[in-house]
């Protein structure tokens, strides 16, 4: 009953709330909104449908419109579109989030806000119910109920984390939390702290069980205990790594713990299978040229990106009106790139030129339709929530960083770098700047299209993000509205050049037209 009364404050039913008063009649909109959580959990078998419902939010919350934001924000992906955050979000100089309740895009912030909060509410009935109230789920003699219990841990921890990788601040709450209470912010390093514990306890269910999750939670997945394991460890490294909001943090992370992580992490990829495009799907679809998406519309490949596989291309497109790049094919050793390989050149531009050249690039992904293994987000083939190469590369950074350069060069020539790019190896004496280079070279080329902020995250753990660039996301504005916080955002290269420093002056910069600003980062 605690957690529905949760839901009523973190789903932002802002139309029901408004008519509360302070003193709070709480129990009377939540029983008349709500059925009783004893009601529908008042046998085992209940636990797994809610459980299961929860991981479909949790993939819906992550994966559709703040997708594409991410994408354009950290310079991995570009387009001017006007929808899922693109056009507001990639202005340069950058312009700061438009964290109001009128904002088109407030889907951005909003979908991931709420969809995490409403998954942690159905792990936390769950739970509660078998922690509280003594509920077993029994079937044909056999006690399922560590794997159900393994399960919300699991959903929990991953909730937690993206909301620490995503958001400046947040709450916790879990099955014993006194809702009566005001519910203090928290910063993302404990939403980090709390992802990690919730993972270990999945962990610690699995290593003391032996068991296979056969409910197709995640579409098409169903691991055994020692597979959980092993997907565990890897989102622990993931939630560590990529929450650190520049290079600082990212130099203070115990990469010894990395490095344990990685080696005993994921073996294949995890990710759901996609069901054409009905619940299972994501919106990597915004950026290739899948007739599933935008087509010839889709958004690009940026061109931090292009000059990466080939260095005389420029870093960003001329930045005089009208200018054409001199020659826009690349000429590049790797094999991902080309007629039938993972990116494709395009002769024609087809954003709109007023909307700022700096959006232009030549280059689509069209992995999807040359890579068996690949999806376009939205087919029947293995969406990639996490790469077993993005793994692998991590394992290698912490390596690196740990100067066990020897064992960093193995990894790297373990990995898609030789087997997909069909690069040379890295020699055995190769610097560890040589070996750093590479790793993100493969972060931000192979793992294109992939996990959700991928390449935003790593922009910001190195100091990559173009000034003015939000580091996170602000708590949406309806939920302020709702809970009666002042509002705020991030970002902007005149207010908030940092993208750290909370503010609330939305007023948009005006669009660019003349392409003269040269981006700096920090």
């Amino acid at each position: 009953m605690k957690i529905l009364k949760f839901n009523n404050i973190i789903i932002c039913m802002s139309f029901i709330l408004m008519f509360i008063s302070c003193s709070g009649e709480m129990d009377a909109v939540k029983n008349l909104n709500n059925p009783d959580t004893q009601q529908v959990l008042s046998v085992g078998s209940d636990l797994n449908a809610v459980v299961g419902g929860g991981y479909t939010t949790w993939w819906q919350a992550n994966n559709r419109d703040t997708y594409a934001a991410l994408a354009v924000a950290g310079d991995h992906g570009t387009a001017s579109w006007g929808n899922y955050g693109m056009r507001s979000l990639s202005w340069e100089p950058r312009n700061p989030i438009l964290n109001a309740a009128s904002w088109a895009d407030a889907n951005v912030v909003e979908q991931p806000w709420q969809g995490n909060y409403a998954s942690i509410s159905s792990a936390n009935d769950v739970l509660g119910a078998i922690n509280n109230d003594g509920i077993e789920w029994i079937e044909s003699g056999v006690d399922r109920t560590p794997q159900v219990k393994a399960s919300a841990h699991f959903l929990r921890g991953l909730s937690y984390g993206y909301l620490g990788l995503l958001f400046e601040k947040g709450f916790i709450v879990d099955e014993n939390t006194d809702l009566s209470q005001k519910l203090p912010f928290v910063g993302y390093q404990e939403l980090i702290a709390q992802a990690i514990t919730d993972l270990d306890a999945a962990i610690a269910i699995a290593n003391s069980n032996d068991f296979t999750i056969t409910d197709n939670f995640i579409n098409g997945i169903m691991p055994t205990s020692a597979e959980l394991i092993k997907i565990s460890n890897s989102f622990k490294a993931r939630f560590i790594v990529q929450s650190a909001r520049n290079l600082d943090e990212t130099n203070a992370i115990d990469w010894n713990t990395i490095k344990t992580l990685a080696e005993n992490g994921i073996t294949q990829d995890f990710g759901p299978t996609g069901d054409n495009g009905v619940i299972w799907w994501s919106n990597v679809f915004v950026f290739s040229e899948s007739p599933n998406g935008f087509g010839t519309f889709g958004g690009r490949l940026d061109m931090r990106v292009v000059n990466l596989l080939d260095p005389s291309q420029p870093e960003f497109y001329p930045a005089t009106p009208g200018d054409v790049l001199d020659n826009p094919e690349m000429t590049t050793p790797d094999a991902r790139v080309g007629d039938g390989k993972d990116f494709e050149f395009r002769s024609n531009i087809v954003f709109f030129p007023d909307r700022g050249q700096f959006h232009f690039s030549h280059y689509i992904s069209m992995r999807y339709a040359n890579d068996d293994n690949f999806s376009d987000g939205s087919d029947s083939k293995q969406l990639k929530s996490f790469m077993l190469e993005d793994n692998r590369l991590l394992l290698a950074e912490a390596q690196a960083r740990l100067d066990d350069l020897g064992g960093a060069v193995s990894t790297v020539n373990e990995s898609s770098r030789v087997t997909r790019g069909e690069l040379p190896p890295l020699a055995g004496g190769a610097s560890k700047t040589e070996i750093m280079d590479a790793i993100f070279y493969e972060r931000y080329v192979e793992l294109f299209n992939s996990g959700c902020g991928s390449g935003f995250f790593d922009r910001r753990r190195t100091n990559q993000l173009q000034v003015g660039t939000f580091r996170h996301f602000p708590v949406p504005a309806t939920e302020l509205q709702v809970i009666q916080e002042e509002l705020y955002t991030f970002g902007g290269v005149t207010i908030d050049p940092t993208g750290v420093v909370p503010h609330f002056d939305i007023t948009a910069a005006p669009a660019r037209t003349d392409d003269t600003n040269i981006p700096t980062f920090n």
